[in-house]
């Protein structure tokens, strides 16, 4: 009784920074490969539906004119503006639309070259051609042309920084592949920021091991190995006495430390529970607080993400889905339109009709919704809720053109919501629309702009809503 530290717990002590060196090494490994393919596959991600979106704004069927007379004309004018505006949003280092000739796919002719500002180097005009000799780029230019293949390179550590590529063939009319468009971003932030992330799990991880190992020799040696020897020194006296240990003494002991660690046990998951319910709760009025952000933004739709999520839980309920669907469906329609912080407010707000690039800008707010609801990893499905949301059952929605059962549930259940409130909502060039032509509408669009299920499922709470309460008010 008289060591500071027995053996015992010198050794346990040893055993325990030992293992704790291993789980913290385990858990930095499993850390950094979670974190890094996460941010991989995101850029990946990202820069191939931008590169799709970008190829959607060009005239393949002109470029056979363009190479004959490399001189720009008004539309041509055109899909650059737009080219260049999708390189300032999205800060891209540059994009591309060229073809190369075969077969070795060196000669590159170019269309269309809109670069950042920030770059180094300037656009090619219309026409300008080069024998470009890198391998990467031209096998992965040859599997465009030949394949047919979308191409994803990651290039790490050169003069000019670490960027991610994406190309993609552009076919014309006939479905013939006429050119290759490519869109590349610079990563250098994701690198800096793996690299900050290295740094932090290795410090953070010899922090807590030194911490741990000096907090539980304390609490082991004071709560667990003095009284074992107190018990030992009892043992000892009574048997120089009375020549046998009292096995009652023991099996009374362990009794006695088996219902304190069970109740130490209940208690920490009464603390657990009680703290998850208090996540819970600050995450939904989190994400209720940012809705009603959002919705700020919106002169016209003041409380419609609140609303779309109500009618996203009705639908979900009475779909049958288990309480943390539910749950998710709820939080994902509160932030379905979260895409739209990224919208100028004068295209939100614009009382009369949207031009063509207006609307297009309109339509990336699932692209950008999805970009930062993505990074809440708890609950990834929060992000399919602001993606998927304005895809049609017969496949005529965007922003991928997805059709049917192919569109996640939590996409088709918010979108025939996010609907219902459009329709039941005061909007600057109408009032809110009788319940009878609301009910027609969505009965007109079941099986093509609707989920069959989910809107019939709508349609029998509009017929329960005898008063007429679903709506703005």
């Amino acid at each position: 009784m008289k060591k500071k530290f027995p053996i015992i717990t010198k050794k346990v002590i040893l055993f325990i920074v030992l293992a704790d060196l291993t789980l913290c090494f385990l858990m930095f490994a499993s850390s950094y490969v979670a974190y890094n393919r996460h941010f991989r596959a995101q850029y990946d991600t990202t820069v191939r539906q931008i590169c799709s979106a970008a190829r959607e704004c060009l005239n393949p069927d002109d470029f056979a004119k363009y190479k004959m007379n490399p001189v720009p004309d008004e539309t041509y004018e055109k899909v650059r503006s737009t080219l260049q505006a999708i390189v300032d949003k999205f800060d891209l280092n540059v994009i591309y639309v060229s073809t190369v000739e075969a077969p070795d796919y060196t000669h590159i002719f170019y269309f269309y070259d809109p670069v950042n500002d920030k770059m180094n180097w300037e656009a090619y005009p219309l026409g300008f051609t080069e024998n470009y000799v890198e391998p990467g780029f031209n096998l992965s230019t040859k599997k465009v042309f030949e394949g047919g293949a979308t191409i994803v390179r990651h290039t790490i550590k050169t003069r000019s920084g670490s960027h991610i590529t994406a190309q993609m063939p552009v076919f014309n009319s006939a479905g013939k592949i006429v050119a290759v468009i490519g869109a590349q971003k610079n990563i250098q932030e994701f690198v800096n920021a793996r690299r900050s992330f290295i740094r932090f799990v290795v410090l953070t991880a010899l922090f807590l091991t030194t911490a741990f190992a000096m907090i539980f020799a304390t609490y082991f040696n004071e709560l667990f190995i003095k009284p074992i020897l107190f018990i030992t020194y009892e043992t000892d006296r009574f048997a120089s006495y009375s020549g046998s240990p009292s096995k009652d003494l023991l099996e009374g002991t362990t009794r006695d430390e088996l219902g304190t660690l069970a109740r130490s046990v209940y208690k920490m998951e009464e603390s657990v529970a009680s703290n998850i319910e208090l996540l819970m709760r600050m995450t939904t009025e989190t994400a209720l607080a940012l809705a009603s952000a959002i919705d700020a933004k919106d002169k016209y739709t003041h409380g419609h993400s609140t609303r779309v999520a109500d009618y996203s839980l009705s639908i979900a309920r009475a779909s049958g889905k288990s309480a943390a669907e539910c749950r998710d469906i709820y939080l994902a329609a509160l932030l379905h339109d979260v895409g739209k912080i990224g919208i100028p407010s004068s295209i939100i707000n614009k009382p009369g009709k949207l031009t063509d690039e207006e609307f297009q800008m309109i339509k990336t707010h699932p692209v950008i919704g999805r970009q930062i609801l993505t990074n809440i990893s708890q609950t990834p499905h929060i992000a399919d809720g602001a993606y998927y949301h304005h895809e049609r059952y017969d496949g005529k929605g965007y922003p991928e053109g997805l059709s049917g059962r192919n569109i996640p549930d939590i996409g088709r259940i918010i979108a025939v919501a996010d609907a219902y409130d459009a329709m039941t909502s005061n909007r600057s060039y109408r009032d809110t629309l009788s319940q009878d032509m609301v009910r027609r509408e969505i009965e007109n669009g079941v099986g093509t702009q609707f989920d069959p299920e989910y809107a019939r499922i709508m349609l029998n709470l509009i017929d329960k809503d005898i008063d007429y309460r679903m709506r703005e008010n």
